[in-house]
């Protein structure tokens, strides 16, 4: 089992904000690509965490905020240890980009979130930089500049979700649909004007059948969101809100086929569709029942568990895996912990950069992959607190499925 106590030293880095450009940004964390001459912060990221703009914090003495900023460094700390020991001993270390941790200014955030504010998208101006933080994380750029000239840096994100569909037995008999329509069908299916050969099923990704995942790249190359995102030479050519355009994209058709046969090919997909199902053996409806009994009992709190008891539920995960144990052995509150650690694996992105597009600039066989790098982004610990909201989200998209498709014999079938 790894060591809790590989811990992370924070680094005193240069704090000028013309050295940090805006990269993109999710529901958390905002995050700023290095693009000034230290060679130590070459092809780094820093990730910062937002905070609401209606946030009004009370006003605190000098040694509260020293107690306050003590916690944050040691929960940032337990958050990087997640990614890197937890899901990083799960995934392979190898998909796991490098991280340290820096010391930032309030001053210095305050002038990143004036110089950030017009190039984000509107839909996430209610957030901004929290500037109280006095630590954040550096984190390996996995968008890689092309060294060729004419050659250019493509990075696909994609945001694959669920590879399964769930089986277990605690799924109550008016929650049956969950076992043959996966979550994005579902919700995809709850239209009305719904479009039958646009609807991407996360399935098809996990697929491992090259015309299943074509079908599901042009899915999400057409939709709207942030499943799919197209970095070149480190900048998005949409923003989060608009369909992939695929024009600016240098010759789409060629990457597509290249993005296919990656996610059709690589152990990385197999292996997370692999550890969601095992992980969540018991779905969020027999879950839910445990976490009650487990917080009424004193077993488990609604606080985020301190990071060695995430590692000893992953050990004991890894050695029940390795003695082909059965579901039955496993005791609520591991249970528990294995369900929230996959809820993250269904919530990480997934980065593919070639960092010489087009690939005939490079010597090896046309007929060859190009070299690429992959790797799993977005692999943050999942509150427990939010087991509850868990259960009512599913309770709510069933039905709204079941409204809107109230006959069995036509509702959706998916297939892993």
């Amino acid at each position: 089992m790894n060591n809790a106590d590989d811990s992370f030293s924070v680094e005193a880095i240069p704090l000028d904000s013309l050295d940090w450009t805006y990269s993109g940004e999710g529901n958390a964390n905002i995050l700023f690509a290095y693009t000034g001459t230290d060679p130590k912060l070459r092809g780094w990221m820093l990730r910062l965490l937002k905070c609401s703009c209606a946030d009004n914090r009370p006003l605190v003495s000098v040694e509260q905020k020293h107690i306050l900023e003590q916690a944050n460094a040691k929960w940032l700390q337990e958050r990087m240890l997640y990614t890197t020991k937890v899901v990083g001993s799960l995934v392979g270390d190898e998909y796991i980009l490098p991280q340290r941790q820096a010391a930032v200014t309030s001053a210095f955030l305050c002038q990143l979130n004036a110089a950030s504010e017009h190039h984000r998208p509107k839909y996430r101006l209610d957030k901004q930089i929290d500037v109280d933080q006095t630590t954040a994380i550096l984190t390996r750029n996995g968008h890689q500049v092309s060294p060729v000239q004419d050659a250019h840096s493509v990075t696909v994100e994609i945001k694959p979700k669920w590879g399964f569909l769930p089986t277990s037995r605690f799924i109550a008999e008016d929650m049956a649909a969950s076992k043959s329509v996966c979550h994005f069908c579902m919700k995809q299916h709850s239209q009305a004007d719904v479009d039958q050969d646009g609807v991407f099923c996360s399935l098809d990704l996990f697929s491992g059948d090259q015309a299943r995942v074509s079908h599901a790249v042009d899915c999400l190359a057409l939709s709207k969101g942030c499943k799919l995102r197209i970095f070149v030479d480190g900048h998005p050519i949409s923003s989060d809100h608009n369909a992939l355009d695929t024009s600016k994209v240098p010759e789409w058709d060629r990457l597509k086929e290249t993005v296919v046969e990656i996610v059709a090919t690589d152990k990385l997909f197999g292996r997370l569709k692999h550890l969601q199902r095992q992980l969540d053996q018991f779905d969020i409806e027999g879950i839910f029942p445990m976490f009650q009994r487990a917080l009424a009992e004193g077993r488990i709190s609604t606080l985020d568990p301190p990071i060695d008891e995430w590692l000893l539920a992953v050990s004991e995960f890894n050695g029940r895996s390795a003695k082909s144990d059965t579901v039955e052995a496993v005791d609520e509150k591991q249970a528990i912990l294995e369900f929230m650690v996959s809820t993250t694996l269904k919530d990480v992105s997934v980065l593919i950069n070639m960092k010489q597009w087009p690939p005939s600039l490079q010597k090896s066989c046309s007929q060859a992959l190009p070299e690429y790098s992959i790797a799993v982004i977005d692999a943050d610990v999942k509150h427990i607190a939010k087991i509850p909201k868990y259960l009512q989200k599913k309770q709510k998209l069933v039905a709204s499925y079941l409204q809107n498709n109230p006959d069995p014999s036509k509702q959706h079938q998916c297939r892993e």
